[in-house]
């Protein structure tokens, strides 16, 4: 369970680090990881988490994992470079996404990291990149596939069902110093459904392109849900999944698939929000209050933008932290506004508080992608601070975005 700042403490934090900021709790991450890893491997022997990066790529999180085994699984060479500095073995490192660097490719290619290849863009890389290779390297390579899961057509992989296929699989299978190390996939579904879909179908198409013997690697990608707080869940048409309904179905399909070989692929897992969505709170300070026509506002220091990126969730979870020196009168039903120009910039539509100017509010369930995609719009990005495994304080690990970090870019 998180602890909350009470007005004290946060008055003491605000006063060092402004009025909105992160709190990060490691211990909540680190049980996350063993409670993943865990369920998988009640029903699977060889399970493998690459911890997606583009989620939140702050290196105290990602040094964490990495220390309890996770791998990272990158998409850029901005991510690429980030793991390498935090002293990441390249051959810890899968490599994922659409528009990987040249020089990057290359350098995790020959290193030895696991590249999922995306497009023919990708086989012309690994191309040249065997053509680099000297010696005995055998560069790893994972087919990313795409596939019918619902409706919807995933711009992602290689379609399975084209007439290229099985010649891109030869292709690469022909390729002098490259191993076809295995098959990926990942879709955006977090349904138990979806997840389903995508072992059976990995499963078949092992069949197909590795009769003899499974492959070393089957990467089912990520998407799987986090913990998720009450006023989320229960506006879901159905309960979320959990961690242990994925590594239920998901492990015994492939456990009964494998079982008749006396080999079992590794099973890797790319999850990102799973492991960090709930490791985070932000906490702003109210900073006006007002009425119009009846509804009530109360503006703050933060933004709809720090708390989800996408600028739509407004059901997230949030906790007044009251000035206890403030007399104040009855509660009403405040719509929590943030500090910019834009009409929508609403953080929660409802909150029934006493609230008065001074007030903080804690929201819960920002881990995943706020602060990575966090705009400096209107004003800079807000701090990070992260609650020590002792309990006798906080430290610094993101400092506020200036001005002049801003437009340092900018030429003159």
């Amino acid at each position: 369970m998180f602890d909350y700042l009470d007005y004290s403490s946060y008055s003491k934090l605000a006063a060092d680090h402004g009025p909105s900021f992160f709190v990060f709790d490691p211990r909540k991450l680190l049980d996350n990881y063993d409670n993943l890893c865990n369920a998988f491997l009640a029903n699977y022997p060889k399970v493998q988490i690459g911890y997606s990066y583009k989620t939140n790529y702050t290196p105290q999180i990602c040094m964490a994992l990495q220390d309890k085994g996770a791998w990272a699984e990158v998409v850029s060479e901005m991510e690429y470079s980030a793991a390498r500095r935090l002293g990441t073995p390249i051959d810890r490192i899968i490599f994922n996404g659409p528009y990987k660097a040249d020089w990057a490719f290359n350098d995790a290619a020959l290193g030895g990291a696991i590249i999922n290849l995306d497009s023919k863009r990708d086989l012309d890389l690994l191309h040249t990149a065997s053509s680099n290779a000297l010696g005995s390297i055998d560069i790893k390579v994972v087919l990313r596939t795409n596939f019918p899961i619902d409706d919807s057509t995933s711009r992602f992989g290689f379609d399975v069902e084209s007439d290229e296929f099985l010649e891109i699989v030869d292709f690469i299978q022909n390729l002098p110093n490259v191993h076809l190390s295995g098959l990926h996939c990942h879709f955006p579904n977090r349904s138990l459904t979806s997840f389903r879909c995508r072992a059976e179908n990995l499963v078949a198409l092992c069949s197909r392109i590795f009769p003899d013997k499974p492959p070393d690697i089957l990467n089912i990608g990520g998407g799987f849900f986090s913990n998720l707080p009450e006023s989320i869940s229960s506006s879901m048409s159905e309960l979320p999944a959990s961690f242990t309904d994925y590594g239920a179905l998901i492990g015994k399909i492939f456990y009964q698939a494998f079982l008749k070989y006396s080999f079992f692929p590794t099973l890797f897992l790319e999850p990102g929000t799973a492991l960090v969505a709930d490791v985070m709170h932000f906490y702003t300070k109210i900073v006006s209050t007002k009425s119009i026509r009846g509804r009530y506002f109360a503006t703050v220091a933060g933004s709809i933008y720090d708390v989800s990126p996408n600028a739509k969730i407004r059901n997230l979870p949030v906790t007044p932290i009251l000035d206890p020196d403030i007399s104040r009168g009855s509660a009403l039903d405040y719509s929590v506004t943030g500090f910019t120009c834009i009409e929508g910039d609403i953080l929660t539509d409802s909150l029934k508080s006493p609230l008065e100017v001074g007030d903080a509010l804690v929201y819960g369930n920002v881990g995943s992608y706020s602060v990575v995609m966090r705009p400096p719009f209107i004003l800079p990005s807000n701090p990070v601070l992260m609650k020590r495994l002792d309990g006798s304080g906080y430290d610094l690990i993101k400092a506020r975005q200036t001005n002049e970090d801003v437009f340092n870019l900018y030429q003159n």
